[in-house]
């Protein structure tokens, strides 16, 4: 997407309203001008408002501490922010006014990566483990669906937690094909863990992928061995893309369209209007925009994205760029292109984050383990390198510090290569583990990390990559009060439906860096508590950041005359209150392009 602004940089960014001179001022010197913008100085409002929001707090996010008291949209656009008594101008017989009672209305939150529609298709078809946490109940999960499906021609599902295979000793071997042999041995199974980036399966699976005993690992991934060298079943990253490639369950149309509704409508519920879009919901991302495309034209998208596909080792750049290029006939009101997402590392419970100091032997991984990179180093700097000429945006997926560090030197190469550029918003996601030296890098090289704050609390999964790095280096994941302070650019990001996709317990856990839950949030589950931020931040993180990172910054982001009214209402300012509430906020309206999609 091209803005019809020039582009901003990301530090200008930080300080400036995008509408820059366009827009008007918010707040008691600028209500006044704000009212006849929308107008004619001197004759009646022409735009009447379809929706007033008066008697609370409008953060406009355009800067801290800039509010109003009530806000009008017409149409999708935003025509009045300023005092309670000048969006009377704006109320017709057919305006809905609704009254705040001191609520807060924010921009439409965003979040900056998460896999749409989720785990939707899972729920509805297919194996669902996700109210299972023993070995026991993943058992019975999967028997009685098979036993309700006992047609199919093969069995997929997601997702099942690697903590349910710890052993007493501490250590934890992930699962094993017998489990599933005993329950199915003439059709292949293939289960994703949450993290989506391992597989449990069965031997019918492997042996439909050609994985025996003596089957290298591919790059990038790790075949899991049982001590005599036998396949156990259990795949990590590449090695788990082996038995993807010849295990799948087809779904009809009407069945990803329903999911896709499931999903929209729950985002709604969270509050949620915009998106970082990287899942792939039919056999491309090609198709993915298809259904996207044929809900927009029935009026039925309510989720502003940008759709991202994934480039993978052995792709050329011609066919890399071509891909890009092909998606751009899909751009629209609500939908752009233009960024690719590309892996650079694993996950750290998978011991294939790559990292710049080894793993402990609880990771199974044997001595001096520092993950495997997905690409090969040169290939990989090659590709960003070529996609970064031709201005396409790079999404890279790096947890470990190893990962990022690589990635930050191809980031570094694009710069001297091709050259300095505004409009360059290239992004790493989770940035799990990084050095002083490479927070720096970031700040230097206006890299955007999308960064998923529900990860950092000292949950079970904490425990696991304690287990695998150690409690040291474990506890010091996501520096994210270093970063800002360095003047690193985050946006806020869920992953989902690898963890749970609610702005506000991650805009919670940002503050507190604790849970969000309340039948914990009152214990020790503290991880590094020095590194909270402030709710401003947080929420910035979760509205205008993600609208910069998705080049919409001009359309979406903040709360001003002519922008898109991609709204979130609260019952409560979360900035505010007492941190350990921001999660019992309730959404009371999810406004998307001007329409209510969900009243709560």
């Amino acid at each position: 997407m091209r803005t019809s602004i020039p582009p901003v940089s990301r530090r200008s960014f930080l300080g400036l309203s995008t509408l820059g001179a366009a827009a008007v001022a918010v707040g008691a010197a600028g209500c006044a001008n704000n009212s006849l913008n929308a107008g004619s100085a001197g004759s009646a409002i022409s735009d009447k408002a379809s929706i007033v929001f008066r008697n609370g707090t409008i953060q406009t996010m355009v800067k801290e501490g800039d509010t109003a008291a009530a806000l009008a949209v017409s149409g999708n656009k935003i025509v009045y922010v300023g005092e309670d008594s000048g969006v009377d101008e704006y109320i017709d017989d057919n305006t809905r006014v609704i009254d705040l009672d001191g609520g807060m209305v924010t921009p439409g939150f965003m979040d900056g990566h998460i896999h749409a529609p989720g785990n939707w298709v899972t729920a509805l078809y297919e194996i669902d483990l996700t109210k299972g946490t023993t070995i026991d109940e993943y058992k019975k999960a999967i028997s009685d669906f098979i036993a309700k499906h006992p047609d199919d021609e093969a069995y997929v599902g997601a997702s099942f937690m690697i903590n349910a295979f710890d052993q007493e000793d501490g250590t934890n071997p992930g699962p094993n094909k017998s489990i599933l042999d005993e329950i199915c041995s003439d059709k292949p199974i293939m289960l994703s863990d949450v993290s989506y980036h391992s597989v449990w399966v069965n031997s019918r699976a492997l042996e439909l992928a050609g994985i025996d005993n003596d089957t290298p690992n591919p790059t990038g991934g790790i075949i899991t061995r049982d001590a005599n060298g036998e396949a156990t079943g259990y795949l990590i990253d590449s090695a788990a893309n082996m038995v993807r490639e010849v295990v799948s369950v087809e779904h009809t149309d009407k069945e990803l369209e329903n999911a896709i509704d499931k999903y929209q409508q729950a985002a709604a519920k969270y509050g949620i209007t915009g998106i970082t879009n990287l899942s792939a919901v039919g056999a491309s991302t090609a198709q993915d925009c298809r259904f996207y495309t044929d809900l927009e034209k029935d009026g039925k998208l309510n989720l502003r994205m940008r759709v991202l596909p994934t480039i993978t080792p052995g792709m050329t750049a011609k066919e890399a760029l071509k891909t890009v290029k092909d998606l751009k006939k899909f751009d629209s009101n609500m939908i752009s292109t233009g960024t690719v997402k590309i892996f650079s590392d694993g996950v750290t419970e998978g011991g294939s984050a790559v990292m710049l100091e080894p793993y402990t032997s609880a990771a199974g991984k044997g001595d001096n383990w520092y993950g495997e990179s997905v690409w090969d180093q040169q290939e990989f700097s090659d590709m960003v390198a070529a996609l970064d000429k031709e201005g396409v945006q790079i999404h890279v997926h790096a947890i470990g510090d190893g990962a990022v560090h690589n990635t930050l030197d191809a980031y570094e190469r694009c710069v001297k290569e091709n050259g300095e550029r505004d409009d360059r918003r290239n992004t790493m996601t989770h940035v799990c583990a990084i050095t002083d030296e490479d927070i720096q890098r970031v700040a230097d090289l206006d890299i955007v990390c999308a960064l998923q704050f529900l990860w950092m609390y000292h949950d079970s999964l904490c425990d696991l990559e304690i287990a695998f790095v150690g409690e040291d280096r474990a506890m010091k994941f996501y520096p994210v009060k270093n970063m800002l302070e360095a003047g690193c650019f985050i946006s806020g990001a869920s992953d989902g439906p690898v963890t749970g996709y609610a702005p506000l317990e991650e805009i919670e856990v940002a503050v507190t860096r604790n849970s969000p839950y309340p039948e914990e949030e009152d214990t020790d589950m503290y991880r590094w508590p020095e590194q909270a931020i402030t709710a401003y931040q947080a929420l910035e993180a979760y509205t205008k950041n993600v609208a910069f990172e998705n080049y919409m910054e001009d359309k979406i982001g903040t709360l001003e005359v002519g922008k898109l009214a991609d709204l979130t209402v609260l019952d409560q300012d979360i900035l505010h209150c007492d941190p350990k509430k921001i999660s019992d906020t309730k959404v009371l309206f999810t406004v998307s392009d001007g329409r209510i999609v969900y009243e709560g």
